[in-house]
């Protein structure tokens, strides 16, 4: 026993002086429509994002929207360390902190300076890689072995499990992945113990509110998440259950324990008659809950090791305290943890897989509302789109049989999301996308089972109450002629003769689809989706509208003749009179927008009050520019496209100081030519 403990010193001594260096990486899942921050120190969202709702998201879903649903989240491992000590080393705890801090208390892991890898499985992607397991894989590796990060040390961490832990996020951009993220985790025991009755959890402070539109701060702010349980499911849901942000979606969030892997075998209750005939005891999958603050009772938080274990090792008296969860009525807000074990034994240097899923989704269309029953509404049926969308996480978890081998992550998938290329024309928005959908294979069928295409365009508006992303509208289909599938249409009506090419694009663009009658100014989304066929017991699919998905902004051209007389070629300003608040206008005095229109390529604009006080000067080049306003923040992502001959502008000055009423100036300087255009706002509020 002597000898155990001197080792566990020595070891413990060395990683804590050669490895004590690390670089702190985040990145976000982008490849659907649901943006999770990952970092490598095993935690998860971005907890300033209510005060920087411009940055990465937290777990943000839909993408684009301002709906928010973590504060921080983060893995909890927890064992009984030979020699009877009870360790849980955690990457988050409930804290006052607004995020991770190195050395702070509950932050205990760390990496060896490596930084986030990110990888793709699709080949067209820059990052592809055959090593890759999704479409976007964020992988990092981290420990809780060093007690000194730089020359901190981590607070109340003077005992680490030293556990080792390679942490893989996987995202896919199918139709049905849009809404989740699967986590695997590889956890080495590299202590010279065994560690016994081993559980692993995370942690989650689910906060469900939107960023953009909510006007409360601090308490106010984190006080409006109602939580639950679905027991079939193995998974903890959270939902805005009483605030009063309009516009906002109401949306679900849910961590769920998808399975493990131990010595083996399939590690999960799920798998309860086969862990039965191997002798083993089966795991259980427990959700706890706390209150941040002074909890009392069942909502105390745990403040050492032997509470948190506890807390990852009870049952916590769920059935008794599901209403109270649900209707949000503990007086602070509840932090939640979801955990599976024990495993029995992890030997020194024995490895155990374990595997999570963050899951979101929409309630239905008719609880899309600002009506506090809208929001307060939990059932059956406002969960039913959630529960869909954790039976696809458990779907891909499980994957396919090929050749006697279950293949994780193995289902039949839809053709290629075709490559869009958008082109502004005058009055009107061109389509062109690529034929590689049809050639597609599929994984499972290993047939070519493409059927057709599917153009969506969302209408004007749909930005302001953030559905843009997810309220697309069919507007056309066309596939395969002369079979049993779809409507027999054909593509005639959208083949091009000879394959159009653009400059600095490789991309053969076999399609062209035209769309007019759009309005200038406003922002329209656009997605070209392929399909197939189906099969056996498994329905058509389709890629996701959001893989290739762009914001169009209709207006004017680039002016090529900004020096002519004529006024067709003059350059202007809408609306004018402009009128607090214009239709599209956020809800903030930071969120307006007016456009500058019939520019020249390059051109500086300035904005002056009747006695010649410049109060705000803007640089436009049409060839960079993609909209540079806090309204783009807040309602748009950077993949749009813009006319080039519009700017916008939002009524700020310099200062950042809001404009009164009155009669303002314009000049539009020509950086080309050195011609200058003039003109008058009026700014009515």
């Amino acid at each position: 026993m002597r000898f155990i403990l001197v080792s566990n010193l020595i070891l413990l001594f060395f990683v804590s002086d050669a490895f004590s260096q690390q670089v702190f990486d985040r990145k976000a899942t982008t490849v659907n429509n649901m943006g999770l921050s990952v970092t490598n120190v095993g935690t998860y969202g971005r907890p300033n994002v209510r005060n920087q709702p411009s940055g990465l998201p937290s777990m943000e879903y839909p993408r684009g929207t301002g709906t928010e649903h973590m504060f921080e989240a983060g893995i909890w491992i927890g064992a009984v360390r030979a020699g009877g000590a009870t360790l849980v080393s955690t990457a988050a705890i409930t804290t006052s902190s607004t995020a991770y801090s190195p050395g702070a208390s509950g932050f205990e892991f760390s990496n060896d300076g490596t930084i986030i890898l990110e990888q793709s499985s699709l080949p067209e992607s820059p990052l592809f890689s055959p090593l890759a397991v999704s479409h976007q894989d964020l992988v990092a590796e981290f420990s809780d072995r060093r007690t000194i990060v730089g020359a901190v040390p981590i607070a109340n961490h003077q005992e680490p499990l030293f556990a080792d832990v390679k942490q893989e996020v996987y995202s896919w951009n199918f139709g049905f992945t849009e809404n989740l993220s699967i986590v695997k985790y590889t956890i080495t025991n590299t202590s010279v113990d065994a560690w016994d009755s081993v559980h692993v959890g995370i942690y989650a402070d689910m906060v469900v509110r939107n960023v953009n539109t909510t006007l409360e701060t601090g308490t106010n702010f984190f006080n409006k998440t109602g939580l639950g349980y679905l027991d079939e499911q193995y998974a903890t849901y959270s939902f805005d259950a009483n605030s009063s942000d309009n516009p906002s979606l109401n949306t679900y969030a849910s961590v769920v324990v998808l399975g493990s892997e131990y010595r083996g075998m399939d590690f999960h209750p799920k798998y309860a008659d086969d862990i039965d005939t191997l002798l083993y005891n089966v795991p259980k999958v427990r959700p706890t809950y706390w209150q941040f603050g002074a909890g009392t009772g069942n909502y105390a938080g745990p403040t050492d090791d032997l509470e948190r274990f506890d807390r990852m090792a009870s049952d916590w008296p769920l059935d008794a305290e599901r209403e109270t969860l649900r209707t949000n009525s503990p007086p602070s807000s509840v932090k939640q943890m979801i955990s599976i074990g024990p495993f029995p034994r992890l030997e020194a240097n024995e490895t155990v897989t374990v595997y999570f899923a963050f899951v979101a989704a929409l309630k239905p269309q008719e609880f899309q509302t600002a009506a506090a029953a809208s929001k307060s509404t939990d059932n059956d049926i406002t969960r039913a789109p959630l529960v869909e969308g954790i039976e696809w996480a458990f779907r891909l978890f499980e994957g396919q049989e090929q050749n006697g081998v279950r293949q994780r992550f193995l289902v039949p998938e839809p053709p290629r999301v075709p490559k869009l290329k958008v082109e502004l024309e005058e009055g009107k928005t061109v389509l062109y996308w690529d034929a590689g959908s049809e050639s597609s294979i599929d994984p499972v069928s290993s047939e070519m089972d493409f059927e057709g295409y599917r153009i969506y365009r969302t209408n004007i508006g749909d930005d302001l109450r953030g559905t843009i992303s997810t309220n697309a509208q069919l507007i056309r289909e066309f596939d395969i002629p002369g079979n049993e599938y779809g409507f027999n249409t054909g593509f005639n009506s959208v083949r091009l003769g000879t394959p159009a090419t653009f400059p600095g694009d490789t991309t053969l663009y076999y399609y062209r689809y035209e769309i007019d009658g759009m309005l200038n100014g406003w922002q329209y989304l656009f997605a070209v989706t392929a399909y197939d066929r189906g099969g056996e017991g498994v329905p058509s699919l389709e890629t996701s509208i959001n893989a290739n998905a762009i914001r169009v902004f209709p207006g004017t051209g680039i002016n090529d003749s900004f020096s002519s007389d004529d006024p067709d070629f003059q350059v202007g300003v809408y609306p004018n009179p402009y009128r607090i608040n214009a239709a599209w206008d956020g809800t903030t005095p930071f969120t307006r927008k007016i456009m500058f229109y019939n520019l020249p390529a390059r051109a500086e604009i300035r904005v002056y009050t009747l006695a010649g006080e410049i109060v705000a000067s803007l640089n436009h080049d049409a060839a960079t520019y993609i909209g540079d306003t806090r309204w783009f923040n807040d309602f748009s992502v950077n993949r749009r496209l813009m006319p080039g001959g519009e700017h916008a502008w939002d009524l700020l000055s310099d200062a950042n100081q809001n404009l009164t009423t009155g009669l303002y100036l314009y000049t539009v300087h020509d950086n080309t030519t050195g011609h200058v255009q003039t003109g008058k706002i009026v700014i009515i509020k």
